[in-house]
């Protein structure tokens, strides 16, 4: 799926990074202008910095 093309995503999705963190969306999302990318805020739910919040292209991570 093209996240990357996404004007949204639901909250509560999960998935692992590139770097093996474990994320959750947050349903909020960003476009941005200079490539027209879509990227979306996610909660790092499990070891070291959980609780805090990025933004991240969801391409490059897998869905769980």
């Amino acid at each position: 799926m093209e996240y990357s093309k996404m004007e949204s995503t639901e909250p509560g999705l999960k998935f692992k990074t590139l770097t093996g963190i474990m994320v959750e969306t947050t349903g909020v999302t960003l476009l941005v202008e200079s490539t027209e990318v879509y990227v979306h805020e996610v909660v790092v739910t499990d070891g070291p910095g959980e609780g805090n919040k990025y933004l991240h292209n969801l391409d490059s991570a897998e869905p769980l």
